[in-house]
């Protein structure tokens, strides 16, 4: 690696999410535990009426919208997220994304690495009403 890993979206492979009843969403592994051992960047594509399923983890994230919205709840508050927004979600918080949108929505997140990286959905249903 020499001091820095370079890499192209296109080239990196995409596979479906699978946390419990997401659907129609989609993970890139940007950089890993193969390159850096404290943090991996991520990028989601989530289809319009996709979701990833509540879920939590001991790792925190940090999300930053590039383009679409989606409502994303976290524990108990619900919110409307666009293009150019950013949200940090601490460790164990629970936490959906839904694209309400008509289109794409793409994101990148960023998490640390955790001893436990398991993600453990939960069957709570995300607010419909957006704070």
């Amino acid at each position: 690696m020499d001091g820095y890993y370079r890499g192209n979206i296109n080239d990196v492979k995409s596979s479906e999410v699978k946390i419990g009843n997401s659907k129609d969403a989609y993970i890139q592994w940007l950089i890993t535990d193969r390159q850096e051992k404290s943090y991996a960047m991520r990028r989601f594509i989530i289809k319009p009426n996709g979701v990833i399923q509540m879920h939590y983890h001991d790792y925190y994230e940090s999300l930053y919208i590039i383009r679409g919205k989606c409502i994303a709840c976290v524990n108990n508050d619900s919110m409307e997220l666009k293009s150019g927004d950013f949200i940090f979600i601490d460790s164990r918080f629970k936490h959906e994304l839904i694209n309400n949108g008509s289109e794409d929505l793409e994101f990148i997140c960023v998490i640390n690495y955790t001893k436990n990286m398991d993600i453990i959905p939960v069957n709570d249903e995300c607010r419909d009403n957006v704070i």
